[in-house]
Order: structure tokens, then C-alpha cells, then sequence
């Protein structure tokens, strides 16, 4: 009998994670970029904005799972590498409480706490009995999106990344249709909230479904007991991040709200978002690094989960950074073109700082990834808290004198100062790393390629006077980074590149771990 091929690469799962992701990033844009403008003009201005505090409410009851999604793609990936097959289905099982309950728990307390809800919203009167009806299918559908994230995150930890990017555009095809379908059958808010629940039950099925399918069978290695205190431990430590960042990314526009006039809210947040959408596949991407590095999470297997690191951060880099560098340099000829000359003259400068600050929230992305991997998760939190804290102390000391361009440097400035400092405890206490290796072989190339960029498109910028002009001085720049790393790439790196480009099917096996 002819022995089964060696299985892919960690560098081959990693590129084919981060292209079924990246996909499915941008079929999910595509979807909302068609729906959008559809649902706004048979809803309504004040119809939409029920459906907006509709998804909005449901996803800030995900805060509730407790840092559960992060703990099952971390120790699905562990233990599925090591064959413990009985562990990886307690995981599962562990998992499935923490989402469940913390779910119902959320929706308890958000049906609790309505009638504030309605009167802080300014609801008019009219709505109100609406508002309360559609906030309670916002709790409904929670129960059923936290088994969507419970079949996602454990989808992504047995590295089946094509399966969670098709599921989660499942799930971002049948929600926009269903309430589409509700107003194109005559129907209104109400019947659209129950068919938003609806496609919540049924992307929760399906997701299980499919997760029960490809679920390793068999014993595997024999294994003790996983502890319900090791998982706990583990997800609590991460269950406090997501509310500073709540503080980190809304603050900030709820104190210009109110004391500035609303029309530089707007001025704010337009580009915030945009910038915000950029992180997202960032961290979208960066999710594939996480069963990658839970594999190799053990003590024995140090030097490698340090060379993964360097690679996973290098790729990274040259991924997301020159998208970003090219924000920073065309910043004011995009919002002039997008949204008139005031409007660039006004933000470009608050956009670039934003733009500054994600740069060194992309820094911090594999360093997190490391951490939880080791199951340092009050590292994450620990630094989130501190960030959040800077964040507040420089917006009410410079949104007063600086307005919205204070805001963003307030931003850019908790957002490095917290960064820099989290790496250097990183490296130092869960990586053995030093700063020369690390500056060497994962910062060099993406950081030399986009001085390399800002040196040719800064000076000239202000030719992109139109679409097309901001088009071609784009691709020739992202031209000029591509290039410039290229020549800066480990022989390792291009030889990599190479084969994926001659796609074959048989890849390369990782060498045995110690």
C-alpha cells in the first residue's frame, strides 16, 4: 500500500488560509456594497437606523462568550496536532457552554435594560414599541450567532479555512436577503427582524452541520482529562480585551460628540471607518496564524514557534503595510475625490495620524498571537486596559485643543506608546527574542519597501488629480514596494513564493517537531 503524501507546509496552510480569507473579505465587502443601498432606500432613513441598532446591539452581546472563540481555535489547533481527539472534543463541548450561556446571559440583560436603551437612543414615540420588538429579535439572534462563531473558530482550528470563509458568506448572503425579502414582499421592520433571526437559525445549523462532518474520528493518542480550569483560565484571560477595546474604538467619537459640533463627527468617523475596514482584514488574516502557533505552543517547541513568528510577521507586514502606506500618502486625494475639497482639507490630517496608529496596532497582532499561544492571555488584556486608559487621559486633554486632529493623535500616540512596550515584554518573557533578530528578519523588508514607496509617491502625490491618476500611481507604487521587498526577501521566502505560483498540489511537509 502506498503511504499517504506528507501534509502541507505550515508556510502552504498559511498562504492557503490567508487567500480563502482574503476572499472571503472581499465577497463579504461586495455583498454589503450591493445590499447596502438597496435596504436604505426601501427602509428609509429611520427604518435602517432600527436595523443598524439591530446588528449593532447583537454584536455587542459577542462580548458575552467570554473569550471562548479564541480558546476553541486555539486548543482545536493543539490537539489536533497531537491526535488527542478526546481533548479537542472537550473543547468543543467546553466551548458550546461558554457560547450558549454567556449568550443567553447577554440577552437577559439586554431585554432587561430596554427602557434605558430606548430613552438613551432618542427613539421618537411613535418607534418606540417597534424599537423594543426589534431589540428583542437582536436578543433572539444572538443565542444563534454565538453557535455561528462556536462553528467558525473551530472550523479555523482545524485549519479549515475555506469552510469557515464559505460559511461566513453563507451567513452574510442570507441575513441582507432576508430582510431585503421581508420589504420586497410588502412586508416591514418587524417581519425583517424576525427574518434576521431566521437566517441566524439557519447559518447556526448549517455551521454545525458542517462541523460535526469533518470532526476527526477515533480515539487518537491516549490523553488525560482537559481541565475545565485550563480552559477557563484561558478564555477569561481574553475576555476582558474586547471591552477596552470598545473604550479604544467608540470612545473617542463619543467625546467629540460632545463637545464639538456634529458635523466634525462626521469629519471623524468617515475616515475611522474606512481605516478600521483595512484592520479588519489585517486581523482577519491574522487569525490563520493562530492554529498555526497553537500547534507548536509546548515548551519543546520554542525555536519553532520563534522562527513562525518572524515568518508569520513578515508576511503580514508585507501584506497589509503598503495598503496603509499608500492611505497615508493619497489620504487627501482620495476624501477630495470621494467627498469634495472641504471634507479632504479638514481630515487628511486626522486620517493620517489614524493611519499612523494602525500601523502599530498591525505590530501587536503576532505578538498577541504568541501570547495566547502560550497561554499568556492577560498579556492581551492587560495591554488592551492600558492602551484604553492612555487612549482616554490624551482625548480629554487634546480633543478640547486640537478638536478632531487631536483625537487622532491622541489615538496614534497610546496606540505606539502601548505597542512598543507590549513587544519588548513579548519577546522578552514568552519569545526569548532580541530586538536585532527581530528587526533583521521580520522587520527590514516591509519597512525598507515602504520608505522605498513614501520616497517616490509623497513628492508627487498631488499629481493624482483624478480616479484613474490615483489608480495607475498606486499600482506603480504598490509596484515599487513589491519590488524593493523582493529584492529584500530570504532566498527561503522567494523559493516559497515561487512554488505557490506553480501551484502543484504536493507541497512540502514541515519537519518533525522535538
Amino acid at each position: 500500500m502506498n503511504a499517504s503524501p506528507p501534509a502541507p507546509s505550515r508556510a502552504h496552510r498559511f498562504a492557503h488560509g490567508m487567500l480563502w480569507t482574503t476572499l472571503g473579505q472581499f465577497s463579504v465587502f461586495a455583498v454589503n456594497f450591493f445590499t447596502i443601498p438597496y435596504l436604505v432606500n426601501h427602509m428609509g432613513l429611520e427604518l435602517y437606523g432600527l436595523y443598524v441598532l439591530l446588528h449593532t446591539a447583537m454584536n455587542y452581546l459577542m462580548v458575552t462568550n467570554l473569550g471562548a472563540g479564541a480558546g476553541i481555535t486555539k486548543f482545536v489547533a493543539e490537539f489536533a496536532a497531537a491526535r488527542e481527539y478526546g481533548r479537542l472534543r472537550q473543547t468543543l463541548r467546553y466551548g458550546a457552554w461558554f457560547h450558549g450561556l454567556g449568550a443567553l446571559l447577554g440577552a437577559a440583560v439586554l431585554l432587561a435594560c430596554l427602557p434605558w436603551i430606548l430613552r438613551s437612543f432618542n427613539i421618537p414615540a411613535p418607534l418606540a414599541a417597534t424599537a423594543a420588538f426589534v431589540l428583542t429579535c437582536a436578543a433572539a439572534a444572538a443565542v444563534f450567532f454565538a453557535f455561528c462563531i462556536y462553528s467558525s473558530t473551530a472550523l479555523q482550528g482545524l485549519h479549515r479555512f475555506d469552510l469557515s470563509s464559505g460559511f461566513a458568506l453563507l451567513s452574510n448572503l442570507l441575513v441582507p436577503l432576508a430582510v431585503a425579502g421581508a420589504f420586497l414582499t410588502g412586508h416591514g421592520i418587524k417581519t425583517a427582524a424576525c427574518g434576521y433571526v431566521a437566517a441566524h437559525v439557519l447559518s447556526a445549523a448549517a455551521g454545525l452541520l458542517v462541523l460535526r462532518k469533518i470532526l476527526p474520528r477515533g480515539a487518537g493518542q491516549e490523553a488525560s482529562a482537559f481541565p475545565l480550569q485550563r480552559f477557563s483560565r484561558y478564555c477569561f484571560g481574553l475576555s476582558l480585551g474586547p471591552i477596552a477595546g470598545l473604550l479604544i474604538y467608540q470612545f473617542d467619537k463619543i467625546l467629540i460628540s460632545q463637545s464639538l459640533p456634529l458635523n466634525e463627527l462626521t469629519l471623524y468617523s468617515v475616515p475611522s471607518g474606512l481605516i478600521q475596514r483595512v484592520q479588519s482584514v489585517a486581523a482577519t488574516i491574522a487569525n490563520v496564524m493562530t492554529p498555526m502557533m497553537s500547534e507548536i505552543s509546548r515548551p519543546e517547541h520554542a525555536a519553532t514557534l520563534r522562527r513562525v513568528y518572524i515568518k508569520s510577521t513578515r508576511a503580514l507586514l508585507l501584506t497589509i503595510l503598503p495598503g496603509l502606506t499608500l492611505l497615508f500618502v493619497f489620504m487627501p486625494n482620495l476624501l477630495n475625490l470621494w467627498l469634495g475639497q472641504e471634507f479632504g482639507d479638514r481630515s487628511t490630517w486626522p486620517a493620517r495620524f489614524l493611519v499612523l496608529a494602525a500601523v502599530f496596532y498591525l505590530l501587536s497582532m503576532t505578538p498577541s498571537i504568541a501570547a495566547a499561544s502560550r497561554e499568556k492571555t492577560w498579556y492581551l488584556s492587560a495591554s488592551a486596559w492600558l492602551q484604553a486608559g492612555l487612549c482616554i487621559l490624551l482625548w480629554l486633554w487634546l480633543i478640547p485643543r486640537y478638536r478632531i486632529l487631536g483625537a487622532a493623535i491622541g489615538a496614534c500616540l497610546a496606540q505606539a506608546a502601548t505597542v512598543s512596550l507590549y513587544i519588548v515584554i513579548i519577546h522578552r518573557r514568552v519569545l526569548r527574542l532580541s530586538w536585532a533578530e527581530f528587526l533583521d528578519q521580520s522587520l527590514a523588508a516591509p519597512l525598507i519597501s515602504a520608505a522605498a514607496l513614501l520616497a517616490v509617491t509623497l513628492p508627487t502625490h498631488h499629481l493624482a488629480s483624478s480616479w484613474l491618476r490615483l489608480a495607475a500611481m498606486g499600482t506603480a507604487a504598490l509596484a515599487v514596494y513589491y519590488g524593493s521587498a523582493w529584492l529584500l526577501l530570504p532566498s527561503a521566502d522567494k523559493a516559497l513564493i515561487q512554488a505557490l505560483l506553480r501551484w502543484r498540489g504536493r507541497t512540502p511537509a514541515d519537519p518533525p517537531l522535538p
